[in-house]
């Protein structure tokens, strides 16, 4: 707990250069006589900071110093590294300066591993922008509106009170309660590639009181269904991406097993389907027979383009 402290008071002092005992007391809940212990621990690790009186006295940090590596070990200052630079790899987080910091604060990098949660191409603006305003709605405790589709293809208007972002699968989510619904106490999730026209709102004071929601307001929950599904040995290289490997089993004739529980609706379908003739679903029987309804669909949907364009010719 006090290695946590004296961390996070050296990491203040080398952005903020100066502060005050009273000022250190107050933001890590402690006395001022605790301070002064904590930065004679500081000085004794070999961290050159110093002490000034006066108007404009303080304790300070002197610019331009290597840590000693009595205060963190060797292997301490790698875990730290290792999961700024896993942080800093994520698209829209701003954590290059820090890890430039603490590069330098360790007197050396990790050069044994990448991280790169990108995606091919280029971050389309637009997404950069939808996540720099969801951050600033939930630092500055604001609601967000703006339009939504669904998995279902649905569209809607919503509007959210944003308490969390989630970067899941190389993609960025966040979570929020619906201010339609007051009595709700269960986050939505939201796919920020699905958003648009978002716009920030004050939060109004009036809304913390609000009568609870009628039954036809709840929200209708996702249904997940068991589906064991087999797969052919020709895609195994996309089965182990997409699933853990522990809900792999491989067939004596090479086919690939997969059992879990998914949520049924729109995404499933689409899903499933985007495997064509290398899938059989194995159990519940209503799936299989609804993708083979959707792939006679889309057969018969394209034969009908051929036979126009050959009407055509």
């Amino acid at each position: 707990m006090e290695n946590n402290r004296l961390f996070r008071m050296l990491l203040l002092l080398l952005e903020k250069k100066k502060a005050t005992a009273p000022e250190l007391a107050r933001l890590f809940e402690i006395s001022v006589r605790t301070v002064y212990r904590d930065i004679d621990r500081l000085s004794a690790a070999g961290i050159p900071v110093y002490t000034t009186t006066g108007k404009h006295g303080g304790i300070h940090l002197m610019d331009n110093f290597i840590m000693d590596k009595s205060l963190l070990s060797e292997d301490d200052q790698n875990e730290i590294l290792l999961g700024l630079y896993s942080v800093s790899a994520i698209p829209h987080l701003n954590t290059a300066h820090m890890l430039k910091r603490l590069t330098t604060l360790f007197d050396h990098k990790l050069d044994w591993i990448e991280f790169d949660f990108s995606p091919w191409g280029s971050i389309p603006l637009q997404e950069r922008e939808l996540f720099n305003q969801v951050k600033q709605a939930i630092f500055t405790n604001q609601w967000i509106t703006f339009h939504y589709v669904d998995s279902n293809g649905e569209p809607s208007v919503e509007t959210i009170a944003p308490i969390k972002l989630i970067f899941k699968n190389n993609t960025w989510y966040f979570k929020g309660k619906d201010q339609n619904r007051p009595g709700q106490t269960e986050a939505l999730t939201f796919k920020m590639k699905r958003v648009s026209e978002l716009t920030l709102l004050q939060r109004p004071l009036d809304q913390h009181t609000t009568t609870g929601p009628t039954d036809s307001d709840q929200p209708v929950p996702n249904t997940q269904v068991p589906v064991e599904m087999l797969f052919s040995s020709a895609i195994s290289y996309r089965i182990y991406d997409v699933f853990e490997p522990s809900r792999v089993e491989k067939e004596p004739d090479g086919r690939l097993r997969v059992a879990l529980e998914l949520n049924e609706g729109e995404w499933l379908y689409s899903f499933l389907m985007s495997f064509g003739s290398d899938l059989t679903v194995v159990k519940p029987p209503h799936i299989g027979q609804e993708l083979l309804r959707r792939h006679i669909k889309a057969v018969e949907h394209l034969q009908q383009v051929v036979n126009n364009e050959l009407k055509n010719e």
